[in-house]
């Protein structure tokens, strides 16, 4: 049995995501969540964004983003515990690791 293996990058989303996030947010038929975001990406493309600050989630509605929501949620939810509240500020790194179909649950995050 082959394995397929995909490109997954989590990463903080700034103004020049601003457009994608958008189109997203209107393919899912939502506003675009409040800023700061996270984003998953898949082969390079943004498929899903999460507000670090509330968990709002967009996601395309065309793609299979359920594992990827959950896994941007738990992220955000994580740099929420440890993030100082006063500064609404965060800074993260992005990391690609490849994963093979069925694999997102068995990510972790990585340790600051």
């Amino acid at each position: 049995m082959a394995t397929i293996h995909t490109t997954l990058t989590i990463r903080d989303l700034g103004p020049a995501d601003a457009g994608t996030v958008e189109r997203i947010a209107a393919l899912d038929s939502r506003h675009a969540p409040e800023a700061p975001l996270l984003g998953a990406e898949v082969e390079g493309r943004l498929l899903a964004a999460v507000s670090i600050r509330t968990g709002e989630a967009v996601a395309d509605p065309f793609s299979r983003t359920a594992e990827l929501t959950d896994l941007l949620q738990l992220r955000a939810a994580q740099m929420r515990g440890r993030r100082p509240r006063a500064t609404g500020r965060t800074t993260t790194h992005g990391a690609s690791a490849p994963v093979g179909i069925g694999q997102l649950a068995g990510l972790h995050p990585r340790a600051s």
